[in-house]
């Protein structure tokens, strides 16, 4: 019997883009698994995977098959291969507090009736939920997350709205033996894994850390969204955080989107400076620039989130999955460092760490 991941998503953005484009990719091309970190994990390959549902909003997208409506003019990602129809038609959720501010202004609401979300989510067989949505539109967040507890399937929330992080939702997954994880996607090779990284190498090298930032700019929709100032505060704090509580909260950081630049498409470009002190006192600067694409980066994560929760799916685990969570979020319910992290996620899906 085939072995299969079914998976709705929620948001036919960037990241969906990517995480469609990447699933048919390395279907035709097995070699480039060896890109990812996990190209098998407890025996599902990244073929395993099917998208058997898509909601969105977007009059461009709705009605659409995902197929094409990844493929809609608002949508930065690149087109890296041609895709067949998928049959799965994009259909139109409930709009709520998801298209405010600046993206009102370039997205026009879909006039199709909105569809009973739960009962789409059970007829199409979905085990999870992605949910993609833009930052700060917390009540469609929370929509999709009640929506995957009433169909009885998992929430991967990708946004940096508090579900798993939030003891009420935690309750809510926990009681319902229900996989939870999130928030906020980490992206693959982004500004937080790098800017992470660099710091805890200096700090194991005995390097003391006094200020360093991490901005970036982008062409992409997420960009444009972080335009309304509660929304890219809101964006910076969970950054910042992440940073923070890596290194208890003993730094001084700036950590965010500055603007955003049309032209740069799904570019995105990060600037990193850091500034510390070695032995007797001698400082050092650190200057790097890091050009990345958003949506297969992000999408890269996904490979390996969605199969270690169908990890957790198959040994009845419900509630947030810790170790999932700090592996691939930049607002897990319980931090670790990047190293560590790796590890309790290896340790989950060989069956030695429980979550």
């Amino acid at each position: 019997m085939e072995k299969r991941i079914n998976v709705a998503i929620a948001g036919v953005g960037n990241i969906a883009s990517g995480l469609v484009q990447g699933i048919e990719y390395l279907r035709k091309n097995k070699d480039a698994c060896n890109n990812l970190l996990h190209p098998s994990m407890a025996n599902y390959g990244v073929n395993t995977i099917h998208i058997v549902g898509a909601f969105d909003v977007d009059k461009t997208k709705v009605g659409k098959d995902l197929s094409e409506a990844i493929f809609a003019s608002i949508n930065s990602t690149p087109k890296f291969l041609e895709l067949s129809p998928s049959g799965v038609i994009v259909e139109k959720g409930p709009v709520l507090d998801g298209i405010t501010g600046t993206l009102a202004d370039v997205i026009e609401v879909s006039d199709s009736p909105e569809v009973d979300v739960v009962q789409r989510l059970r007829e199409s067989g979905a085990e999870m939920l992605i949910c993609a949505l833009p930052t700060g539109a917390e009540k469609a967040v929370e929509f999709y997350a009640q929506a995957a507890l009433d169909a009885e399937i998992a929430f991967v929330n990708c946004t940096p709205t508090f579900i798993a992080s939030d003891p009420l939702w935690a309750r809510k997954f926990r009681q319902a033996n229900i996989p939870l994880v999130g928030d906020d996607l980490q992206s693959l090779y982004g500004g937080t894994v790098l800017h992470k990284g660099i710091l805890e190498i200096l700090t194991e090298q005995g390097i003391r850390i006094k200020d360093t930032y991490q901005l970036d700019v982008s062409g992409g929709l997420e960009t444009l969204n972080t335009l309304d100032d509660d929304r890219k505060a809101y964006k910076r704090t969970v950054k910042e955080n992440t940073i923070k509580n890596a290194f208890q909260g003993q730094i001084n950081i700036a950590s965010g989107t500055s603007d955003y630049l049309e032209f740069l498409g799904n570019r995105r470009i990060g600037h990193f400076w850091i500034y510390g002190e070695t032995f007797i006192g001698t400082p050092i600067k650190i200057d790097i620039r890091l050009e990345t694409l958003d949506g297969p980066n992000g999408a890269a994560t996904l490979f390996d989130v969605i199969r270690g929760v169908k990890i957790a799916i198959n040994r009845a685990v419900g509630g947030p999955l810790s170790s999932v969570c700090a592996y691939g979020f930049k607002a897990p319910p319980v931090y670790t460092d990047r190293h560590n992290a790796h590890i309790w996620f290896n340790e989950f899906v060989n069956g030695s760490r429980i979550i």
